[in-house]
């Protein structure tokens, strides 16, 4: 059965050496994951480190495992394009497969580009201060070699929450506000849901967000439907008055390998005082790329109104838009809103020429398959078609019979 993992972060945050001992916390074997930290002091001018354990230890009576690394450092800041050619060479001395040696790359990628913005640079201009020592490195690496042999970076995953606490943190620029602009930038545009937390400091840190946005798709409120078969804890550096604490749980789900699963909203209102133009106009605008489905179903309600009950299923990062424009348009006075999961088949989009009448026209075709990658089922783009009955002056039900011909003859070698 295919495995999903959650990174839970919504009690303590996310730090690279809370991630690194929850995966280590899975069962790993730590030897081998010593040696490569040991190894990368040899790729970073001017640090050296003393000693690498991973202990058990306790946080507010709960178990889990801390990562203990010392360590000295010449530099307090380097080039991040620097960083980024000395963890090439050290990925490729340690022989990490292509994928792990991809993710480590991309998460230090992803801390220079958020710095670069940060600051209003190049990425080539950047330099690193909190994230230019060995402790990065150490982070990167390990968390890399320890999902490449637990062989979790096929995987789904997926976060809670992410608790950034509050207050101010102070570094190398001074003292700023929490979150600081890097964690931002790092989450800006992604599907992941930020809340203070319980702590007034820094409970997520800008590695730990590098390394969640590179390995997790999103972030979810209730855990998936699944089968946990392995749960690690990695205990913080930082003394709270709550577990610092980030949980790790691996599991497996029933659902076919080829499937696709994803976390959405579902938002339902009734309404009984509005016409079918007001709802036609709500679905046209709703329509252009604000949600992955709308259904309007008439019905009676209570004192025998006739009604309608409007369904929208949607992602998370665009259901405020969605509430707001569903207020304004239709004056409902309030709404439900669930989280819900959804299970598709995988499906693409090819752009096929098709021809109809003797002209040639690009007709975008959505293509289906199933769990054993054959053909389920294809269907070309309305729009597509419309514009050939257009142009063709055919109807466009003949149109459509026309296209999906030639398309059943093309699409069998695909």
């Amino acid at each position: 059965m295919p495995r999903i993992a959650v990174i839970d972060s919504q009690t303590s945050g996310i730090s690279g050496d809370m991630l690194l001992a929850s995966l280590v916390d899975l069962g790993l074997n730590q030897t081998k994951i010593k040696d490569a930290i040991f190894d990368c002091q040899n790729f970073l001018a001017g640090s050296r480190i003393r000693n690498v354990d991973f202990f058990k230890t306790t946080s507010h009576g709960f178990a889990a495992t801390s990562l203990k690394l010392e360590y000295t450092d010449d530099l307090n800041h380097r080039q991040g394009i620097e960083m980024y050619r000395s963890l090439t060479k050290c990925c490729d001395y340690l022989g990490l497969d292509q994928r792990a040696k991809i993710f480590a790359l991309e998460t230090l990628k992803t801390i220079i580009a958020a710095e670069a913005r940060v600051h209003g640079i190049e990425p080539d201009q950047v330099h690193l201060d909190e994230t230019s020592s060995i402790d990065t490195f150490v982070d990167l690496i390990g968390c890399a070699l320890a999902l490449q042999d637990l062989k979790l970076l096929g995987t789904k995953f997926v976060s809670t929450r992410i608790a950034i606490g509050g207050g101010t943190v102070t570094f190398s620029h001074g003292t700023v506000y929490n979150p600081t602009s890097a964690i931002l930038e790092i989450f800006k545009g992604r599907q992941f849901m930020l809340f203070g937390g319980q702590a007034e400091a820094e409970m997520t840190t800008p590695t730990g967000a590098a390394l969640l946005a590179n390995l997790a798709t999103e972030s979810v409120y209730h855990y998936p439907n699944f089968m946990p078969t392995m749960v690690g804890y990695g205990a913080g550096q930082k003394i709270f008055d709550h577990p610092n604490i980030l949980r790790i749980v691996v599991g497996e789900t029933p659902l076919l390998n080829k499937l696709q699963t994803d976390s959405v909203c579902l938002v339902e209102t009734v309404v009984d005082d509005i016409s079918g133009e007001v709802i036609g106009n709500l679905i046209e605008r709703l329509s252009s790329g604000m949600v992955k489905d709308i259904i309007v179903i008439p019905g009676i309600t209570k004192k025998n109104r006739p009604s309608n009950l409007i369904r929208i299923i949607c992602d998370h990062s665009k259901l405020n838009s969605i509430v707001t424009c569903l207020f304004m348009e239709t004056g409902t006075l309030g709404a439900s809103i669930q989280d819900i999961s959804r299970v598709s088949s995988p499906r693409s989009i090819v752009t096929m020429m098709v021809r109809v009448s003797g002209l040639d026209f690009r007709i975008r075709v959505k293509i289906t398959k199933g769990s054993d990658s054959k053909l389920v089922s294809f269907k070309p783009e309305f729009d597509d078609v419309k514009q050939v009955a257009q142009q063709t002056g055919l109807s466009v039900k003949k149109a459509l019979e026309l296209i999906s011909s030639d398309i059943a003859v093309k699409i069998s070698g695909i």
